[in-house]
């Protein structure tokens, strides 16, 4: 069903913090071909697929207790992180638990990295096998990193553009599927597919094409829905 398109504008802010760098020296490649920063527990492991446009930066994962070994999967909660490729720093935590090595993957789970031309910024797509886990917007200063939640933003003016009663909003999942992957401008314009289902459910989904400006002002993030409208999925 489509409907008229009505102004939907939502507006959070997210108080630019100073994230801690964590050291964990050059990265270099592993037997699976798989580019490995540091060593022990502070090992990292990037995913290429993330890596910014200067090779500069990319998304890795690390758990407690380092990098499994051999043919072994992860057996401890995984934690994934925006990294700084040269040196091996960490600059920021993002909030995807995603995991890969070689060929191995971590079932019904995908990420994605939408970056800037001019790599300062990165917006961060990780879903599960039901749900969006994170929509992040990450602005890159030297080592300093300000995120901007999305998640909710976006969630929350999919679910009123598609006219879902307050009572029935709980039994849907939201996601950013990848048949259309995210874009990020160099003027912080975000344009995504966002989509809202009922898990195992004969209805189909509700996919719109939503853009959001992201600006900075007086050292906050803010974001901002400017447009959103019904797409066919696929």
């Amino acid at each position: 069903m489509r409907h008229a398109l009505t102004f939907v504008a939502l507006l959070v802010a997210w108080s630019v913090s100073q994230t801690t760098t964590a050291r964990a020296d050059a990265c270099v490649a592993d037997q699976s071909g798989d580019l490995i920063c540091g060593t022990g527990k502070d090992a990292l492991r990037l995913f290429a697929a993330t890596t910014s446009p200067s090779k500069t930066y990319a998304f890795a994962w690390r758990t407690a207790k380092g990098q499994p070994q051999g043919d072994d999967i992860p057996d401890y909660d995984v934690e994934n992180v925006l990294v700084r490729i040269t040196d091996g720093v960490v600059l920021s935590k993002l909030g995807g638990t995603y995991w890969m090595i070689g060929q191995m993957r971590e079932n019904r789970y995908d990420l994605a990295a939408a970056w800037s031309p001019d790599n300062r910024a990165v917006v961060e797509v990780a879903n599960s096998r039901w749900d969006n886990d994170s929509l992040a917007y990450y602005r890159i200063d030297g080592a300093t990193v300000a995120k901007l939640d999305l998640r909710e933003l976006v969630k929350s003016a999919t679910l009123a553009k598609a006219r879902v009663p307050a009572q029935k909003r709980d039994k849907y999942a939201f996601r950013i599927p990848d048949y259309r992957p995210a874009t990020l401008d160099a003027r912080g314009r975000i344009r995504l597919i966002s989509e809202i289902y009922v898990p195992k459910s004969d209805e189909d989904s509700l996919d719109y094409n939503v853009q959001v400006d992201v600006v900075a002002k007086g050292g906050k993030l803010s974001g901002r829905i400017v447009s959103i409208q019904r797409t066919k999925a696929y």
